[in-house]
């Protein structure tokens, strides 16, 4: 029996996959950041991990003849408003798959999508079609993947499938996917939001035959450094898609918003070469996949809606180690009493000196409070420094012949070494910020 890794393998395709693998004699691993949800799963061996953990990855996949490599940022609209984190798990995430799979012997099969077509002319495409630089972020981030898989190929001899799929849709669906939202809404009796004209089309695949189509590029010797699209047979527009939902659901409004930048022009995209190399063809009609998710939504009172895999947050420079004070807090309490004695010595009354001291105390005490915030440690730390200054007998006397009187040289020296304080206090805490790296 094969034993096959399946990345992602919690989440909306990768737990179709896994029963397809099941169904097909294959023993399959779920590797992924989030425990499955799906209690047909509970018997499934389960890795949690980051695809961008190489060495867990290495581990997991010892053993396995393949890496299905599904987990990724899949919402086109977060990766737009978050690129960082999406690009280190779309492609980095990606080149941990492939050295796993260096390492440990795996062909991979890799989840690419169709919307690396998007900036690319033409009324047919095909596996053959040159590609132009996508306009988004998201298409960039497959097809960076998809020419790791080359490179591995050509410099490591790690074989690859490349599947290129259409718009997934069905049971078990993200609930900020395209069908899942308009239901949603329809369900609550509210508007669908459409964005442009709802003209664009869109080649959806039901998940069921998505997954099946994942198998079968397993299962199949030919798929090996080959790429496939795995699409639906109609072209279904945004528009009918919300004609769907009302038909399956009830009659509610169409609300037309403005187009969504770099978004999926619509061409048509062939399925010819998985149909003649795999024998795979979709057999769900849009309609009748629209209908089942309807159904699989609202009919079960155990449905469980599955956790999307959190995006990793972009890295930060590791804070350098505290640094402590270059006097410790008994060293500076010594130096404040031995301060007060030379005081005493030189003919000080003792009010002073028990002035002097007490501020010196507090003075030494407020450098190392490491509760406070830095900048009003600053600020307490220049207050008191600043009155130390003014129980100097030197310096009191030379405040004698400054032309503000007493009250207000007090308050300008204070507030002076105080300011001087809290701004270097913010400025330090400033300077230990973490710092954002690609």
């Amino acid at each position: 029996m094969k034993r096959v890794l399946v990345t992602g393998g919690a989440g909306f395709i990768g737990s179709h996959v896994v029963d397809g693998l099941r169904a097909a004699g294959y023993a399959a691993v779920i590797f992924d950041v989030t425990a499955s949800p799906w209690p047909e799963h509970a018997d499934v061996p389960s890795v949690r991990g980051s695809v961008l953990d190489t060495d867990a990855l290495t581990r997991a996949a010892a053993g396995c003849d393949a890496i299905v490599h599904l987990a990724a940022s899949a919402d086109v609209g977060i990766v737009a408003k978050t690129p960082v984190p999406a690009e280190e798990l779309n492609v980095r995430g990606t080149l941990s798959v492939l050295e796993a799979a260096r390492a440990t012997g795996a062909r991979v099969v890799y989840a690419s999508t169709i919307w690396v077509y998007s900036d690319t002319p033409g009324d047919v495409l095909d596996e053959d079609s040159p590609l132009l630089a996508p306009a988004h972020v998201y298409s960039a981030t497959k097809l960076a993947g998809e020419f790791y898989c080359r490179s591995y190929r050509e410099l490591y001899d790690v074989h690859s499938t490349v599947l290129r799929f259409g718009i997934p849709y069905g049971p078990r669906a993200r609930p900020a996917a395209v069908l899942p939202i308009f239901v949603g809404k329809a369900l609550a009796g509210e508007p669908l939001t459409i964005a442009g004209d709802g003209r664009q089309t869109r080649r959806f695949v039901y998940v069921e035959d998505l997954a099946a189509g994942v198998v079968a590029a397993v299962a199949s010797q030919a798929a090996v450094d080959r790429t496939y699209n795995l699409v639906g047979v109609e072209e279904t527009s945004v528009r009918d898609i919300a004609d769907a939902v009302r038909a399956a659901v009830g009659d509610v409004p169409i609300v037309h918003t403005e187009g969504r930048a770099g978004d999926f022009a619509g061409a048509v995209i062939s399925g010819e070469r998985a149909a003649c190399e795999l024998g795979w063809r979709p057999r769900t009609a849009f309609a009748e996949g629209v209908r089942r998710y309807v159904e699989w939504h609202a009919g079960s009172p155990a449905h469980v809606e599955p956790v999307p895999a959190p995006v990793p947050a972009p890295r930060a420079r590791p804070l350098p180690p505290r640094v402590r004070q270059p006097v410790p807090r008994t060293v500076s309490l010594l130096v404040a009493v031995a301060y007060a004695v030379a005081l005493a010595t030189l003919g000080i009354g003792s009010a002073q000196v028990g002035t002097v001291t007490a501020t010196a105390v507090l003075l030494a005490v407020a450098f190392d409070v490491r509760e406070l915030v830095p900048s009003i440690r600053g600020l307490v730390a220049g207050t008191l420094a600043g009155l130390v200054l003014l129980a100097i007998p030197p310096l009191a006397h030379l405040a004698e012949l400054a032309p503000l009187t007493p009250p207000l040289l007090i308050l300008a020296i204070i507030g002076a070494a105080g300011a001087l304080g809290m701004a270097t206090g913010a400025q330090r805490a400033a300077a230990r910020q973490p710092v954002e790296q690609p």
